[in-house]
């Protein structure tokens, strides 16, 4: 009992004299500052899809401001990642009638695999960018469509989908295409291209 009484006296000590005024104080090392990583320029142009590149992450990389002006709200769920292969996001939009919600992917999937899974619908579009195909992902419900365009880190796909199918897969498309215009022109200098409005 004694040696009890003895330690708990000793353990009060020690904390008193750790937490004393007198105590030299000891300086901790400065903890390192971490920088945002500088996102690299998103160009058009092509893609090996086993290339050493950092896939584009439209959830991280486009700015808020550039989303907000895109038209685009509130986040529908956190960002889905599939490794360095893939990463998808998706939002609400502000203004529309269409009941739905839009989708923003950065990948390494090329245009040959979607015409070998038979999932492309229009090798070209009618779109201010040059290069943009339309695809579906094969759901066998005209409920989405995604519109594409290749980069110099992968592809960057906008697609639209319909909560419950009234429209025409047409309309889903012209919302998608309308949608990767709008993101890539409000980028515009912010994305290092001054020529783009």
């Amino acid at each position: 009992m004694p040696a009890r009484r003895l330690l708990s006296i000793v353990l009060a000590a020690l904390t008193l004299t750790a937490c004393s005024p007198d105590a030299p104080l000891i300086d901790a090392p400065p903890s390192p500052v971490t920088a945002e990583p500088v996102a690299q320029p998103l160009e058009l142009g092509d893609f090996d899809p086993e290339g050493d590149f950092e896939v584009f992450n439209p959830c991280t990389e486009i700015p808020a401001d550039v989303r907000a002006a895109a038209g685009l709200g509130e986040p529908v769920r956190d960002p889905a990642y599939d490794g360095d292969r893939s990463v998808r996001c998706s939002f609400y939009p502000l203004h529309t009638s269409s009941q739905g919600f839009y989708s923003l992917t950065g990948d390494r999937v090329p245009l040959s695999r979607i015409e070998e899974r038979g999932l492309l619908l229009s090798p070209t579009a009618d779109s201010t960018l040059p290069g943009v195909y339309l695809h579906h992902m094969g759901s066998g419900v005209p409920d989405e469509c995604s519109a594409a365009v290749h980069t110099n880190r992968g592809r960057f796909i906008v697609q639209f989908t319909e909560i419950s199918s009234t429209q025409g897969r047409d309309v889903l498309c012209a919302l998608s295409i309308e949608k990767l215009e709008s993101i890539y022109h409000h980028w515009g200098e912010n994305n290092g291209d001054v020529d783009r409005s």
